[in-house]
C-alpha cells in the first residue's frame, strides 16, 4: 500500500499531515521525531507521493488530494526512489557532513525538475555536525520556493534548537504490542506466540522486530532456554 494507510499506528501524525494536504497549508520543513522503526521514513515518502500524485490513471483524476493512488507516474518513481525532486540525504559515515549541506542547497537553488513540490528527506538529522547544521539554519531562514523539507532525527535534543524552531514538529509515537504483533502474524506470517515474544522484546520498533525474526532470534532464544535449564542437571 503506497499511502498513508501503510503507516502502522501513527493516526496524530498522519492525520496532521492530511489537514496540511486538504488546506494547503503545508509548512516549508517538517520534523518527524520517534525512535528507529515507527514509520518516519515511510510517512516521509508517502507525504512527498501525496504532494505531487496526479492521480492520473485511466484518465481519471482523483478526488481526495490527501490520499497518493499510488498508480500514477510521480507516485511510482517516488515510490521506486526514482523521482529527481524528491532527494534523500544520509550521513556519510557517521555524520551528515558540510558539504553535503551545501550541496543541497545549490540544487534547491535551481527549480524542480518536473516536480509540483519538491521534497528533501534527511535521514538520521541528529548526525548532522554543527557547521552542516549551521548551513541547514540558512537555507531555512530563506526557504525555496515549491521546496518542502522534512528532518528525520530521534529527539529534538540532538538538533540546533534554531533548526527545531524554524520547523513544524511531528512526534512518532512507539508502535502499540497489540499493532506490531499483528503486523508480524498477518505480514510475515509469524506464529502468534512467537510474534508476542518478539513484540515483548522489540519495543515499539517494526525494523527492530523484524531484525529479531530474519535473524533467527526465537531459535537463539529458545536454545539460551534449553542450555540454562541444563544447568541444574550438570556437575558443579
Amino acid at each position: 500500500m503506497p499511502g498513508f494507510e501503510s503507516i502502522i499506528d501513527q493516526e496524530r501524525p498522519v492525520r496532521i499531515l492530511t489537514t496540511f494536504l486538504q488546506n494547503g497549508t503545508i509548512p516549508h520543513a517538517l520534523l518527524f521525531t520517534g525512535i528507529e522503526g515507527v514509520g518516519r521514513e515511510s510517512t516521509a515518502t508517502a507525504f512527498a507521493m501525496a504532494c505531487n500524485c496526479t492521480g492520473e490513471s485511466s484518465n481519471t483524476t482523483r478526488q481526495e488530494p490527501n490520499i497518493p493512488c499510488g498508480i500514477c507516474k510521480p507516485c511510482r518513481k517516488i515510490e521506486a526512489d526514482n523521482h529527481p525532486d524528491i532527494i534523500r540525504v544520509k550521513p556519510s559515515g557517521p555524520f551528515i557532513k558540510i558539504d553535503q549541506i551545501r550541496s543541497l542547497c545549490q540544487t534547491l537553488a535551481m527549480k524542480p525538475y518536473e516536480a509540483k513540490r519538491r521534497v528533501e528527506i534527511i535521514s538520521d538529522a541528529q548526525a548532522m555536525n554543527p557547521a552542516a547544521g549551521n548551513a541547514l539554519l540558512k537555507m531555512l531562514e530563506e526557504p525555496p520556493v515549491r521546496t518542502i523539507l522534512i528532518l528525520v532525527a530521534t529527539h529534538t535534543s540532538d538538533l540546533l534548537p534554531t533548526v527545531v524552531s524554524r520547523c513544524q514538529q511531528l512526534r512518532f509515537k512507539p508502535i502499540s504490542s497489540k499493532y506490531l504483533e499483528a503486523e508480524l502474524v498477518q505480514k510475515y506470517g509469524l506464529e502468534s506466540k512467537n510474534a508476542r515474544i518478539i513484540t515483548t522484546m522489540a519495543g515499539g520498533s517494526l525494523s527492530r522486530a523484524l531484525g529479531m525474526y530474519r535473524n533467527h532470534w526465537i531459535s537463539r532464544r529458545n536454545w539460551l532456554i534449553q542450555e540454562m535449564d541444563a544447568l541444574s542437571t550438570g556437575s558443579v
